[in-house]
């Protein structure tokens, strides 16, 4: 394990409880004294906040008893259309040629039935706590540090969309309404173990949705800053930070220690290393692993116990650098290597990479929230193993490196973006665009200029959960692949 030292750090020394950094500068001592007094003061209301919102988890603001009954008809039909949209996806996948037999763990981990469903059962009934998490700004490090299991918790299921909608306008996000219909349906076994569902504000759709959540789990929200720059900014996230571990203490009555926090931070870089060790294959010519098998490892971490996740992938990886180095490849050479980008793919919601890979090309690298943008991608660097340096380094890591598009300005995501074309010598780019996401749709703009500089061509998707336009978007794929191919061969 090898755990890097930061760059560009920000470091707050204690003030009162540590919450400002004292210049070194006396002309300044007034003027930050001035902003930590008002910072205290918004805190103490922030707690006060936390604290109101915590007594009334069992108000029901939006989802009335009448309406979940009038959904009772509904839901063992939609428990079905989910089961067959998991068996379908998983069909696809298993049909791939030259598939390893070691990818059966991941798919028995993306079913979402027994297995681990009953072992996170087990657990709670033995008096053990079970985080649900949406998004990728929660740190799961002080998850885990306090004796937790952390779940990350999201839905690609289709036939949930339509029950939310009584709730959320037909334009909403589908991720988002997929979800909420999901729960408003208990057709997710993971929400039902949840002692609390932790809530970021990375955008004002998913901030509604924590208040209508509510209704069926207690919620804590993380106020994410859309502004990354600035002293005040940065203080408040770290606030979050440490009150998400105040938080968690008292969920789980058991104090995060140093050592505790030191062992988490340590197990989660040594899955960090395998899932980097895992995403090099990528970087191949010829592919051992195909790009949405790629993907379903990256997202059954979310669900699995991580020591084992880990070790698991460190077993697959060892067995497909000998599969290179035996010439057993998923994808010939001259394939055209995509890059995902845009809005999360969340499975079985696995409709865009599969007319991708049926259609010939190969996706080998990603640029998504959902996968390896996610959680895994960049390291906790601490400097020093105090309890205040360890809580630093998480809050620079779960703010500085994201690029999520509810940043501005975000200048990052292109830097990202076009190093990831050149070190995964991309092809083409297929932006992906959900309906309703419209800061991903905002931000396609730019990166269609920057991928133009780049000279590498780009295709924006816009599609739903529905299957309705698979035959449309196929059509454009086609089309899109063909012209990067006529383009290769004029080279």
């Amino acid at each position: 394990m090898r755990v890097g030292l930061s760059r560009n750090r920000w470091r707050t020394e204690p003030r009162r409880e540590g919450i400002l950094a004292r210049s070194h500068c006396p002309h300044r001592h007034s003027r930050l004294d001035r902003l930590g007094h008002e910072l205290d003061h918004g805190m103490g209301l922030m707690e006060k906040r936390d604290r109101t919102l915590d007594s009334k988890t069992n108000e029901k603001r939006y989802v009335s008893d009448t309406l979940l009954s009038s959904l009772k008809v509904s839901r063992e039909r939609a428990g079905a259309n989910a089961r067959s949209q998991i068996t379908l996806a998983l069909a696809d996948l298993k049909n791939q040629n030259e598939r390893s037999a070691l990818m059966d763990y991941y798919d028995s981990i993306v079913r979402l039935q027994r297995g681990r469903v009953d072992e996170v059962d087990a657990l709670r009934k033995a008096g053990g706590k079970v985080v649900g998490y949406l998004c990728m700004f929660v740190p799961v490090e002080l998850i885990c540090a306090s004796g937790a299991v952390p779940l990350r918790l999201d839905s690609g299921f289709y036939c949930t969309v339509m029950p939310s909608e009584q709730l959320l306008p037909s334009e909403v996000c589908p991720v988002v309404k997929s979800f909420l219909g999901t729960a408003m349906l208990d057709l997710s076994p993971y929400l039902r173990l949840c002692d609390v569902l932790i809530c970021p504000g990375s955008c004002g759709t998913k901030t509604k949705l924590s208040e209508i959540l509510e209704d069926f789990v207690p919620i804590w929200r993380i106020e994410v800053p859309h502004y990354k720059d600035g002293l005040s900014t940065k203080l408040l996230w770290q606030h979050e930070i440490s009150s998400l571990k105040s938080k968690l203490e008292k969920l789980t009555g058991q104090k995060i220690t140093k050592r505790a926090l030191r062992r988490s931070i340590e197990q989660i870089e040594e899955a960090r290393g395998v899932f980097h060790r895992f995403r090099e294959l990528g970087k191949f010519k010829s592919l051992p692993i195909s790009g949405r098998d790629a993907m379903l490892v990256t997202q059954t971490m979310w669900y699995d116990d991580l020591e084992r996740w880990t070790e698991k992938t460190r077993e697959l990886c060892t067995e497909l650098e000998k599969r290179i180095q035996d010439g057993v490849i998923v994808s010939h050479s001259e394939a055209p290597r995509i890059m995902l980008a845009g809005s999360p793919i969340i499975w079985p919601n696995w409709k865009l990479p599969n007319l991708i890979e049926e259609s010939g090309a190969v996706i080998v690298c990603d640029d998504l929230c959902s996968g390896d943008q996610g959680i895994l991608s960049d390291p906790v660097n601490v400097d020093e193993w105090t309890m205040q340096d360890m809580l630093a380094a998480i809050a620079d890591r779960y703010l500085q490196p994201i690029t999520c598009p509810c940043f501005a300005p975000n200048d990052k995501r292109l830097d990202k973006v076009a190093r990831m074309v050149k070190d995964y010598r991309v092809d083409g780019v297929v932006y992906h665009q959900l309906r309703g996401c419209y800061i991903q749709k905002i931000e396609f703009s730019r990166i269609r200029s920057a991928l133009r500089d780049l000279r590498t061509p780009v295709l924006g998707i816009e599609t739903d959960y529905t299957q309705e336009d698979v035959g449309q978007l196929k059509t454009r794929i086609d089309a899109f692949l063909e012209m990067i191919q006529s383009a290769k061969q004029n080279a």
